[in-house]
């Protein structure tokens, strides 16, 4: 059967109609930018920036905007404003009170291999690390690639083989001094210890004091832990799907009060704060949670044996997934246990320019186009091209 070319140009226009948005999303009752921020539909994904910034352009014009903790917002494209106010679910009040015998931590650590994939999974990432020095930019690096992982959550008792995690990077750009301004190199951590810091989520209950509080008309759970101690301060919390107490989020935060510093050569180092905090989502398809989306924060004071000086470097990372429990190739190309500044990947321009997964923050762009300045005489370590 022949078609009329009008015909045809009008079924090519619908079939690759995108519709876009641009926009910042803030928390309701204070105006601060909201990372972590989900932005999708059943065809199309992204995530806000720390600005709480996103781009998002889709051939369906439906639209799904969700964190953890706040309303979820439904919306066509064009009901969407420049700037978009999340507000936060409501905590009743009442403390629930548990009455079994065992605690509902312990029932939710048992519940993880019927939550959680007890078999190897596949799925996408994209990873962002952003080193600070002195609270100045030093370090950024962004990555995209495929994991195949073996066990989802790990301990002591499992022995891991590099068989276990495989890496194949798909993109990558980094940008960064090389050392400090002390000449010191702070080490990233590999792709393979940030994923297992996303998924150590156990707490020993009987170091902590816990309180939970129902959400969401019953349909969510928060558990309160904290600790507090001469030496460390732990304060977090877990969101809980109270039918079935499964893990959405847990944020746990760690402040070392001691001033005692550990020895590396000629440097001294201490990390006084870390942060973890990380989101899992339900598969429609499989029926089992996975990770999400996360970030990891350190804190890390360095001086000299002399303590002549202090310098404070802070490294946060951010990931992101997609395509989970994936029906695809893992071709192993890099090391999973490798330092992340270490790695090595071509610079791919056209895919950067087009990505929406993760803007660029005003102050990583800044950033950019201060070391690129041929101007300075940085000594840096990318794969970017200079223009």
């Amino acid at each position: 059967m022949k078609f009329p070319l009008f015909t045809l140009l009008l079924f090519s226009f619908f079939g690759y109609a995108q519709y876009s948005t641009n926009a910042i999303v803030l928390d309701s009752s204070d105006n601060a930018p909201l990372e972590f921020v989900g932005i999708y539909n059943s065809k199309d994904h992204t995530m806000t920036n720390a600005d709480g910034r996103f781009q998002f352009s889709s051939s369906l014009d439906s639209v799904t905007i969700y964190r953890p903790g706040y309303e979820t917002i439904k919306a066509s494209f064009s009901n969407l404003k420049d700037t978009i106010l999340l507000e936060k679910s409501v905590l009743e009040l009442d403390e629930v009170v548990v009455t079994n015998q065992k605690s509902i931590l312990q029932e939710v650590y048992e519940s993880l291999n019927k939550n959680y994939s007890a078999e190897p999974y596949k799925e996408k990432f994209m990873l962002r690390a952003i080193n600070k020095y002195n609270g100045e930019m030093h370090r950024i690096e962004d990555i995209t690639g495929k994991l195949s992982i073996k066990n989802m959550f790990t301990d002591d008792t499992i022995k891991e083989s590099k068989k276990d995690f495989i890496v194949e990077l798909t993109n990558m750009r980094k940008l960064g001094l090389k050392n400090d301004a002390k000449d010191i190199y702070l080490i990233f951590p590999s792709l393979k210890s940030i994923y297992n810091s996303l998924t150590d989520i156990k707490i020993t209950e009987s170091k902590y004091d816990i309180s939970e509080n129902e959400f969401n008309n019953g349909e969510n759970i928060k558990v309160e832990f904290s600790k507090l101690s001469d030496s460390t301060e732990i304060t977090g919390y877990y969101i809980l799907e109270t039918n079935n107490l499964a893990i959405s989020e847990f944020k746990c935060e760690i402040l070392n009060k001691l001033g005692l510093f550990n020895t590396n050569k000629s440097a001294l180092y201490r990390t006084n704060y870390t942060k973890q905090h990380v989101f899992f989502k339900k598969d429609r398809n499989k029926n089992l949670y996975h990770v999400n989306s996360g970030s990891i924060e350190f804190n890390v004071i360095i001086t000299d044996k002399e303590k002549s000086y202090q310098a404070n470097h802070s490294l946060n990372l951010v990931l992101m997934t997609s395509d989970n429990f994936g029906d695809f190739e893992v071709t192993k190309n890099t090391s999973a246990t490798k330092d992340l500044f270490k790695l090595d990947y071509p610079y791919n321009p056209s895919y950067w320019n087009e990505q929406n997964q993760l803007l660029l923050t005003d102050e990583m762009t800044a950033f950019i186009e201060k070391v690129q300045d041929p101007q300075n005489d940085f000594k840096i370590s990318s794969n970017l091209k200079n223009k």
